[in-house]
């Protein structure tokens, strides 16, 4: 089980036992909280004599995304019966609904801005994340991110950690402190094989911006016929919960564009070979100042040519800040 990690594992198992156990005494007919806690022991007795993770049936391993959602599964989703697999369906269904209402609004001009993006998950749902926020002092957040893993854990990290900024946001910190905040709190709140890379920063209309970079894909600027990389300065939110960032400044004159994505974009490969940063860089440089729109879609189209038949394996998120 290389994704799980066992013994974090097992101690949110034993605190969710205890709770349960307290729960049971104020509760008038725990005959359902009893059924509950009799699947915790079963877990947890899977932990210690090395089956756990093996499905019931086949005895094949259980897909490790949903164990880290769900540990108490038995079954692997090849022999789920058809009232678990039709809840699993609504379930998934639901999700998707969920991360695309968290998606903001697209093609916006603001404040001395345009903003588009582009979210495409390889799979149902994502783990990346983007947002556009605007603030009353005219000014205006942006946010893209990367939550490591794929499906629906993935997706349920990434909710949780959208829902974390945006809770910072009404104490009116600076950009990097928000991100140190986060990264602490990510940290306290999910398990240890989780963590995400991400770029948040703030932008004024005047085209002053400062931008936190947590290990993410380096961000690009587009000034006139030149492409400039802004290098990370910070590692990955929740890994170390004592971690600060820092802020990198800069401004945007007008046509200037400053470009945000996620390692799909760039990690998408042929025979080994990656589409990579500088087949990125040209393409943005050919694109010129042309509209975060337009921009956004030469590059999934050169992207696509790049790959043809291939198959993609990550979500790929692209977002595009242009001062107008």
């Amino acid at each position: 089980m290389t994704g799980l990690n066992i013994p974090s594992l097992k101690n949110h198992l034993n605190e969710r036992r205890e709770r349960l156990q307290e729960t049971i005494k104020y509760v008038p007919d725990p005959i359902k909280l009893y059924g509950l806690l009799q699947q915790v022991d079963s877990a947890l007795e899977r932990i210690d004599n090395g089956s756990y993770g093996i499905c019931d049936v086949c005895h094949d391993p259980i897909e490790e995304d949903r164990l880290l959602v769900d540990p108490l599964i038995t079954v692997c989703l090849d022999h789920l019966n058809h009232h678990q697999q039709k809840a699993l369906e609504q379930d998934l269904e639901f999700a998707i609904k969920i991360q695309r209402n968290l998606l903001p609004e697209n093609n916006l001009k603001i404040n001395g801005w345009e903003f588009s993006y582009h979210y495409s998950p390889a799979g149902p749902v994502s783990g990346d994340f983007c947002d556009f926020i605007k603030l009353e002092d005219n000014s205006v957040l942006f946010a893209l991110g990367d939550v490591s893993g794929k499906g629906i854990s993935a997706s349920l990290m990434m909710s949780h950690l959208h829902a974390l900024i945006r809770s910072l946001l009404t104490f009116n910190l600076p950009v990097n402190e928000i991100v140190t905040r986060a990264n602490r709190l990510f940290c306290e709140s999910t398990l240890s094989t989780h963590y995400a890379t991400m770029v948040f920063g703030k932008a004024s209309p005047a085209g002053d911006a400062e931008i936190c970079i947590a290990g993410h894909n380096p961000p690009l600027i587009i000034k006139k016929e030149e492409v400039t990389t802004l290098n990370a300065t910070g590692i990955p939110v929740g890994l170390f919960p004592q971690s600060e960032y820092e802020l990198i400044n800069f401004k945007l004159l007008k046509d200037d564009s400053l470009i945000l994505y996620t390692d799909g974009l760039t990690e998408a490969s042929v025979n080994e070979i990656e589409y990579g940063e500088e087949r990125l860089k040209s393409q943005l440089l050919k694109s010129g100042t042309r509209s975060p729109r337009n921009m956004i879609d030469d590059l999934i189209n050169d992207q696509k040519s790049f790959l043809k038949d291939s198959p993609r394996y990550d979500d790929i998120t692209i977002s595009i800040l242009k001062k107008i």
